[in-house]
C-alpha cells in the first residue's frame, strides 16, 4: 500500500481525489499539505493533515512528516481569471516545481501528478495565460525528471477537460451557481461530446492508480502524449476504465 501526497484537498478535483485515496485499499495513507483544516479526512485515520502556509519552501520539519511518501498528486489551483501573470504563474508553476524538487528526495521512486488542463500549451503559443502558464510548468516538471539531479521523479501530466461531480460537491465552500452549472453541462456534453467529459470520481480514480503505480510511461494511445508522460482527457477516461 502506498503512502501519498496531496495538495488542494479542498477544491472540487482534489477532494474527489481524496474521497477516493480514502476509500481505497492500494492506499494506507494521504498526506494532506493544506493552509487550513480539511474536514473530509477529520474521520478517517489514514488521512494526515499539515498546516503549510508557504508552498515555495518545505523545511526539514515539513519533510519529516513526509517521509515514506512514494507519491504526490498535485491538485491545488486557481481560477486564472483576474490574476497578473505573474501571480499566477507563482502560483501554477512555482509552487508544483518546488515540491516535486524537495518531495524527490523523499523515496526511490516518486509519482508526481500534476493536474494540468485542457488548452494547456507546452508550446506557449496559447493565446490565454492558462494555457500558457499550465503548459510551462508541464515543461518544467518534464525536465526536472530528466535531470539527473532528480532521478527519483516520474512526472504525469493531467489533462482533464470538463470534470463532472454529477451533483457530489465535495469543496469545502459554498455550492455555487457555477458548480450547479458544470454537473448539467457535463451531462449534456456527455449525451453530445462524451470523450471531453470525466466525472470527478472517475478521474480521482485515474490519478490514484497513477500515483500508486509503477511510474512507468503510459503507454501509446488516444490521448497520450510526451513520450507517455501527458494524459489527455481521452487517456484518462480510459484509464479509468470509461
Amino acid at each position: 500500500m502506498a503512502h501519498i501526497i496531496l495538495t488542494g484537498a479542498t477544491g472540487q478535483a482534489g477532494s474527489a481525489v481524496l474521497a477516493y485515496a480514502l476509500s481505497s485499499p492500494a492506499v494506507s495513507r494521504v498526506s494532506l499539505l493544506s493552509r487550513r483544516p480539511v474536514k473530509l479526512a477529520e474521520s478517517s485515520p489514514k488521512a494526515n493533515v499539515i498546516i503549510h502556509s508557504d508552498f515555495s519552501s518545505y523545511p526539514e520539519a515539513i519533510l519529516d512528516q513526509l517521509r515514506g511518501a512514494t507519491a504526490c498528486i498535485w491538485a491545488q489551483g486557481i481560477s486564472s481569471q483576474g490574476m497578473s501573470e505573474d501571480e499566477y504563474t507563482r502560483i501554477t508553476l512555482d509552487y508544483p516545481v518546488a515540491a516535486a524538487k524537495a518531495f524527490a528526495g523523499l523515496a526511490e521512486r516518486m509519482n508526481f501528478v500534476y493536474f494540468s488542463g485542457e488548452g494547456g500549451d507546452m508550446e506557449e503559443k496559447a493565446s490565454t495565460m492558462f494555457g500558457r502558464i499550465k503548459g510551462r510548468a508541464e515543461s518544467r516538471l518534464l525536465a526536472l525528471q530528466k535531470d539527473g539531479e532528480y532521478p527519483s521523479l516520474r512526472v504525469y501530466n493531467i489533462r482533464p477537460a470538463i470534470i463532472n461531480p454529477q451533483g457530489n460537491y465535495l469543496a469545502e465552500r459554498s455550492v455555487t451557481l457555477h458548480d450547479r452549472a458544470s454537473t448539467w453541462v457535463g451531462g449534456l456534453a456527455s449525451v453530445v461530446w462524451k470523450s471531453f467529459v470525466i466525472p470527478s470520481d472517475k478521474l480521482a480514480k485515474a490519478c490514484t492508480d497513477l500515483a500508486v503505480g509503477d511510474g512507468e510511461a503510459v503507454p501509446a494511445g488516444e490521448g497520450v502524449e510526451a513520450d507517455g508522460r501527458l494524459l489527455r482527457n481521452t487517456a484518462l477516461r480510459r484509464l479509468a476504465g470509461l
